[in-house]
């Protein structure tokens, strides 16, 4: 930041040098007839004004080599150890599961949720008993289910908002930013989509007769709750197809059957994974395609790319998809696009591993015991090993701070 606000006041002062030689041409030309002495001086001074706009310009270009020698360096720099900063006791169930979540840390389990910061200091909690509990954050909400169950819980950063009782069992939940939750919901041979807002109310009911539509196999809600992504799983006559739907909440969608605006039919491949990134970015992944569109209102397929490995992993972020494939010379190969389907980068690597996300800027792959940390450019700039057993690790903020969950204590550490 201070980088770019130099190169503008230099920038700024050479532009001043050379309106200063220019004019300094001008009444050179203009003045042909004055006397030799003054010829004279309005040369020096023109050299002079010459040579200082040179200097300057050197120093411009310098400062735009230091500042570039600079951003390469960090981009590329590496760390081979950590320290661990502070730590602290935590005690936690063998079930518990974790979640990011506005910078602090969602920890469920079958009795309950919670929400902690680094320092593990709870900021809320909320009891439930919940055999099977699936979680689902998206921005500022959060919400918690009982898969094959009939509760479910939304939660902000100041704890719960809302509990929802349905009266079939749970498969899915989808929340949005603002915490409308989409609920998927078994009923015999059908399937139906409800939407219900903070305070239990049902805003919107679908019904899908499985032998018309297929099963939904996937549900994803934009993040303005005005859109909602279903992947459908066909069956007929031995073949399987998949559908894409797309489902507008908003005035688009009023008039059209149970507010569908778009559908693509994909044949003879299953596409397991679709997903809103935000209001108006959505992907699709399966039979080894990436679909990826965007739409404020309906969606268009703005890229289709081919991918010519099996696809291990997928995650992402708002901005960026993440895909595992398998690799040739390592075990596995990342590769991460952005929002319009563009590959940003590909990196091979050989880690075993259990977890891979993104956390901040930041790709953190791992195991148990082995870690690997990859920057927004795909350069592993961290792989190293920690003598217990991670349950969770995600970034502070800058690019050295991570905390580190172990079974019964969470370290914070710094890279070096």
């Amino acid at each position: 930041m201070m980088e770019g606000v130099i190169l503008q006041k230099i920038k700024h002062l050479l532009s001043l040098k050379w309106i200063k030689i220019m004019s300094t041409i001008e009444v050179f030309k203009n003045n042909e007839d004055t006397d030799a002495d003054m010829k004279e001086y309005k040369k020096n001074l023109f050299r002079h004004r010459l040579r200082n706009f040179c200097i300057g310009a050197g120093i411009f270009g310098a400062a735009v080599l230091c500042c570039a020698a600079l951003w390469i360096g960090f981009q590329n720099r590496t760390f081979d150890t950590f320290e661990v900063v502070r730590s602290f006791e935590r005690i936690d169930t063998m079930t518990t599961q974790y979640a990011e979540f506005k910078g602090y840390v969602l920890k469920y389990s079958r009795d309950g949720i919670s929400c902690v910061d680094s320092a593990n200091r709870a900021l809320w909690s909320q009891t439930y008993n919940m055999q099977k509990p699936i979680l689902h954050v998206c921005q500022n909400s959060a919400a918690v289910a009982e898969e094959g169950g009939t509760e479910a819980m939304i939660f902000d950063e100041n704890g719960i908002q809302g509990t929802i009782q349905t009266l079939l069992p749970i498969r899915q939940i989808a929340v949005s930013s603002q915490g409308v939750l989409a609920v998927l919901l078994e009923d015999g041979d059908a399937m139906r989509v409800n939407l219900y807002d903070k305070a239990g109310t049902e805003l919107v009911n679908s019904k899908f007769e499985l032998q018309d539509v297929g099963y939904p196999v996937r549900i994803s809600l934009s993040s303005d709750a005005t859109k909602m992504a279903v992947s459908f799983l066909q069956v007929q006559d031995g073949s399987i197809n998949s559908c894409l739907a797309f489902y507008n909440f908003a005035s688009v969608g009023e008039g059209k059957e149970d507010h569908l605006v778009a559908s693509k039919m994909i044949s003879g491949i299953v596409m397991p994974e679709v997903a809103y990134m935000d209001s108006t970015h959505c992907f699709a992944l399966g039979g080894g395609q990436l679909l990826v569109y965007e739409g404020s209102q309906i969606p268009d397929l703005t890229a289709e790319v081919v991918l010519e490995k099996e696809v291990l992993s997928v995650f992402h972020s708002e901005k960026y998809i993440g895909l595992v494939l398998e690799g040739e010379e390592e075990d596995y190969v990342l590769q991460v696009y952005d929002l319009q389907g563009h590959l940003q980068f590909q990196t091979e690597f050989g880690l075993d591993y259990q977890t891979l996300k993104f956390s901040g800027d930041h790709i953190l792959i791992y195991n148990e015991t082995e870690c690997m940390m990859v920057n927004s450019h795909g350069k592993i700039y961290y792989s190293g090993t920690f003598a217990e057993p991670i349950v969770n690790l995600y970034a502070q903020s800058g690019n050295r701070r991570y905390i580190v969950m172990h079974t019964s204590r969470t370290d914070q550490i710094r890279l070096k």
